[in-house]
């Protein structure tokens, strides 16, 4: 497959990050159903043909994460979630449609929140970074109180979304506080909009669609 490459008339790709439950998935979806938007994404839906991608992805976070330094080394744990990431990379080389594309979350967040709970190789991190830039990032901002709500008070966290051996709302409101920041200093040579991620689902709704039109405009 070749190699997603932007040329001069290529409106390029966006990014959708955020924390934990910031509702990127409800986005994504709507911006999908609603407005005829490409998601690139490894959320369940959109590997209905990927079978080995979604299998993967939750083979990930319940064995392979949760048993690093035990059963798998870092370097191995790290070779399954890059192969996760090449499947982005592949469907950015596949969109070659007239439909605008935004990705959910690119490496960006795996990166950060692999560095943030203690799972590093570097050689992974900066081939990573060698991928395509997006246009433009667009970032749900929620403060952690309200996505420790959203959560279920932890209820529905798994083991990629808190410390291990520090779960609990103390360690969840650390955690991503520290993924805000490494988030936004990941993405800090991209073009970045910052959204209220906790106003109701159509302001924000309306938020994302005009700052996408504006940067479409750049």
């Amino acid at each position: 497959m070749t190699p997603y490459a932007p040329t001069t008339d290529d409106p390029g790709f966006w990014t959708l990050l955020g924390p934990d439950f910031a509702g990127k998935s409800t986005v994504l979806d709507r911006l999908h159903d609603d407005h005829g938007w490409r998601v690139v994404s490894y959320d369940d839906r959109y590997l209905e043909q990927y079978p080995l991608i979604a299998r993967l992805r939750q083979r990930w976070i319940d064995d392979a994460f949760l048993w690093t330094g035990e059963r798998y080394s870092p370097e191995l744990v790290l070779s399954v979630l890059h192969t996760i990431v090449l499947h982005l990379r592949d469907q950015l080389a596949r969109s070659t449609g007239p439909e605008p594309v935004i990705v959910d979350s690119y490496f960006y967040k795996l990166l950060a929140k692999c560095r943030l709970l203690g799972l590093e190789h570097d050689p992974t991190f900066d081939l990573w970074r060698l991928f395509p830039r997006p246009r433009g990032v667009l970032y749900l901002d929620v403060p952690p109180e309200v996505i420790w709500a959203r959560s279920g008070q932890g209820a529905l966290l798994n083991a990629f979304e808190q410390r291990p051996g520090t779960a609990g709302r103390a360690g969840f409101l650390q955690l991503q506080s520290e993924l805000r920041e490494a988030l936004l200093k990941e993405v800090g040579d991209v073009p970045l909009t910052v959204i209220d991620g906790s106003a109701d689902p159509d302001t924000v709704m309306a938020d994302v669609l005009a700052s996408l039109r504006t940067e479409a405009l750049r």
